[in-house]
């Protein structure tokens, strides 16, 4: 079992039917649908073939039972549930140029404030039964705080954005049983760790500060990943992009995915590239043709 903690959300996004023309009314394909890092990366690895639970917090709007028996459908335990009365659901709204990448975006996602260290501590035991805990920076730094204390389960922490991994910083340096792996990307990495251009000096910062593994995807070059021990670079795909939320949300997926099946650092990195590639050719965030990665499906 994989409990991932984090946020379940509505997407909207729109991708322009022709070429993006910045601040201008641009006709378009606006396109509804469930997401969120947290939510996204527990699809993933349902669709992988994994045991999820998706611990996270819905309001009581009109969508909220939607999104919640959403969840459930794609195949994840939610567990348990927590919904705020009078408040409403979590959105990220995306806009994308004709090339599927995201010019503008806007997230609401007062409701994980909800989430409170408290709430976690009550469910603590079973979460530190899981196999791995996958947490994403949409929970505030208090909560993520308690994880890394607390959970004594392999923890793997998504940086979301390069605004919200900022609640990673203070955490680093915690003295820790369990190995705690972290994933960003370029601009997240550049702003934790404030080294710019020299991806090897960003990786190797991470591990001085603590962190077991870390994953940095850089977008069209690939990925990035060092431990004490190794480090691996691994080329990215070339495919033709056709929206890019949820490329990140699935190569974590296959990062916990491969890690728990033993595979070595340069599987993994191949096995997320292979992930984020399917993940931007799809018009959603989840590309429910993920399941070609894995025997188990």
């Amino acid at each position: 079992m994989i409990t991932v903690i984090g946020a379940a959300n509505v997407d909207i996004s729109a991708s322009p039917l022709g070429r993006y023309v910045p601040c201008d009314s641009n006709p378009s394909r606006v396109e509804i649908a469930f997401g969120g890092v947290g939510r996204n990366i527990a699809h993933n690895l349902c669709l992988m073939g994994e045991m999820v639970r998706l611990f996270t917090v819905f309001g009581d709007d009109s969508i909220a039972l939607t999104l919640r028996d959403d969840c459930r459908r794609v195949g994840m335990t939610v567990d348990p549930i927590l919904e705020v009365a009078g408040a409403p659901s979590n959105y990220f709204i995306c806009v994308n140029d004709h090339n599927g990448e995201m010019q503008a975006g806007a997230a609401d996602m007062e409701l994980m404030a909800h989430l409170t260290p408290e709430m976690v501590a009550v469910y603590i035991d079973s979460i530190n039964a899981s196999d791995a805990v996958v947490a994403d920076c949409n929970l505030t730094e208090e909560v993520l705080r308690y994880l890394v204390a607390n959970c004594t389960a392999p923890l793997y922490i998504d940086a979301t954005s390069a605004a919200k991994a900022m609640k990673i910083k203070p955490l680093l340096g915690t003295n820790r049983t369990a190995p705690l792996v972290v994933k960003v990307n370029q601009a997240e990495a550049v702003a934790l760790s404030g080294i710019k251009g020299d991806v090897e000096a960003m990786a190797r910062w991470f591990v001085e500060q603590g962190v077991s593994r870390i994953y940095i995807t850089l977008g069209a070059r690939g990925v990035y990943c060092h431990d004490d021990m190794h480090s691996v670079a691994v080329p990215a795909q070339a495919v033709t992009v056709v929206n890019a939320t949820g490329a990140g949300d699935a190569f974590m997926a296959a990062v916990v995915h491969s890690e728990l099946q033993g595979a070595t650092m340069n599987e993994v990195c191949t096995m997320g590239i292979k992930a984020a590639s399917l993940a931007l050719q799809s018009s959603t965030a989840v590309n429910p043709n993920i399941t070609q990665l894995t025997n188990k499906n």
